[in-house]
């Protein structure tokens, strides 16, 4: 089991304020190593030059969404394809859930982002 410390993490989201929440929020919960994104297209080729533990990718960003990045994610190589992917939205929309349900998400994280339930989730995930 990787420690909180040694996971490997890519934050994905456009919005520079919520990118540096989210980082703030994994810090504080012992995550070092963090990468970070502003779009899917920029995710798709960090992650093509890096193995990473999990993925935090926002649902609707421009140039690649987070379903997007995520059927590019699935569709790789071996070892990418099995890394977890949690999107986090502030869409609930119930065909947006079923479409990433199907390319095998690993769960959701609804905005706006509460700590404990936030850190909780990405702690199960990654202890799977």
């Amino acid at each position: 089991m990787t420690e909180a410390k040694d996971t490997k993490i890519l934050v994905v989201d456009d919005n520079a304020k919520i990118r540096a929440l989210i980082v703030s929020i994994l810090r504080a919960g012992g995550f070092l190593q963090i990468t970070e994104a502003d779009n899917g297209a920029n995710a798709w080729n960090i992650i093509q030059e890096n193995n990473f533990d999990l993925i935090l990718t926002d649902f609707m960003m421009p140039e690649m969404n987070g379903l997007d990045l995520l059927k590019k994610i699935r569709s790789g190589n071996d070892e990418m394809k099995g890394t977890p992917v949690l999107m986090i939205t502030a869409s609930d929309k119930p065909d947006d859930i079923v479409t990433a349900a199907k390319w095998k998400v690993n769960g959701y994280i609804l905005k706006p982002l509460r700590v404990k339930p936030f850190l909780s989730k990405i702690n199960q995930v990654i202890q799977k």
